[in-house]
């Protein structure tokens, strides 16, 4: 499957491409591989390039033929197999019909090898991109919610849709470590059975998170034994048992939280100014967990906060703390003027430096554009840091130049 050209740059002749193609610059090829007129045979057989930059930009190309993605799926250069594991994700809802029988397979098979790619950020890039896709094969999924990485399983455990409650139990009961049950709680919709197997395993962080989640169906009788059951929270270093509370009274239960928190950091040496620092930032992302119930759309939730003043730095952080990317897109694109197709875009990319340019432009500080760099899925070694702790690393000149490669002027 192929991208519609952009009509707005001219598609490069055959023979001029052919010409570039067998350069001896790799810098030529790979500026060809990312050109929109590019024929699809010549990125085919650009795949197999002895630069890893020129099949980098391959692997990233949509109008790459899926045929090379079994050689591009055994490519030595890591961040080849990422590139491919994000392409396959896109093109994957356009290969449905059974006039794609062969091409789909030919995109599974190389799917199912990044699955079981020894490098994680290669597993978790998959992970990231299917967790979104309606019709990611079943079996794959269930391989990458059963990873034993958490960079990889999670965002199938929390937000993939093509997990069905029988492989969520199943999870469940061959692997309740906190962070599963965490993941699992705090999905959009859980079921009864998923709701009351979280429960029944006992876990403070999973049970609470459980309980502020709006789209949990909790059971009476599962909702009855959490009532009358103790929560162990911190309380000055000694633990103190505080009473789980149903979900229409998730007030309550941000105060036994805050409480809790409180307690644990005065334990640990905080001052009181900090500890308030803690809690109210902790109140506020509980208050925006429960904004989920109104189901309002991203794009009508931004543009509402917007027109109220309210879209500031503290409402895209407080999203990427709840791994809202949708709204977080949406929020971006509206703060920085920008289409939010372009700036998914961007995010795709993963480049730290024009991650880092697209935070700088919607305004927000280099301490949110880490966080924003890190949610995007890159690994902290792969990272751009701030200067003196809280400056942008590069000069404003430098960022408009990464943003001008999107043609943002």
């Amino acid at each position: 499957m192929t991208d519609r050209p952009d009509p707005e740059r001219p598609v490069i002749a055959y023979e001029r491409a052919k010409a570039l193609a067998a350069s001896p610059d790799a810098a030529t090829r790979a500026d060809l591989a990312l050109q929109p007129g590019t024929p699809p045979e010549l990125l085919y057989y650009l795949a197999d390039d002895d630069d890893p930059l020129v099949r980098r930009a391959v692997a990233y190309r949509a109008e790459t033929p899926v045929q090379a993605a079994p050689r591009l799926a055994r490519d030595s250069d890591t961040d080849v197999r990422v590139l491919l594991s994000r392409k396959l994700a896109r093109v994957l809802p356009h290969l449905t019909g059974p006039e794609h029988a062969a091409i789909r397979d030919l995109a599974q098979h190389a799917l199912t090898m990044l699955a079981a790619d020894q490098v994680v950020r290669v597993r978790a890039a998959l992970a990231g991109a299917l967790r979104d896709v309606a019709v990611a094969p079943p079996a794959l999924v269930g391989q990458l919610a059963r990873d034993v990485a958490r960079d990889v399983a999670e965002p199938i455990l929390r937000g993939c849709v093509n997990l069905p409650d029988e492989e969520l139990l199943a999870i469940i009961a061959a692997q309740p470590v906190p962070w599963v049950l965490e993941a699992i709680a705090r999905r959009d919709h859980v079921s009864s059975p998923v709701a009351d197997a979280v429960a029944a395993s006992g876990d403070p962080v999973a049970t609470a998170s459980l309980l502020a989640n709006p789209g949990a169906a909790i059971g009476d009788g599962t909702m009855t034994r959490l009532v009358a059951k103790p929560l162990a929270v911190f309380d000055s270093g000694r633990a103190a048992a505080k009473p789980l509370l149903p979900p229409s009274l998730l007030g309550k239960l941000a105060g036994i939280v805050e409480d809790s928190i409180r307690g644990e950091l005065a334990g640990q040496g905080f001052d009181k100014l900090d500890r308030q620092e803690v809690v109210e930032v902790t109140r506020r992302r509980l208050d925006w967990a429960r904004d989920y119930v109104k189901r309002e759309a991203p794009d009508a939730k931004a543009a509402r906060l917007k027109a109220e003043g309210k879209l500031d730095e503290n409402a895209v952080w407080d999203a990427l703390s709840w791994g809202d990317k949708p709204f977080v897109r949406e929020a971006l694109a509206l703060r920085a003027d920008l289409p939010p197709d372009l700036v998914q875009r961007i995010i795709d990319t993963q480049s730290a430096r024009a991650i880092t340019a697209l935070a700088w432009r919607a305004g927000l500080s280099m301490r949110c554009a880490r966080l924003l760099q890190l949610k995007s899925g890159l690994p902290p070694t792969k990272l751009l840091n701030a200067r003196h702790g809280i400056d942008y690393p590069m000069t404003e000149a430098e960022m408009r130049w990464q943003l001008g490669l999107f043609g943002v002027e």
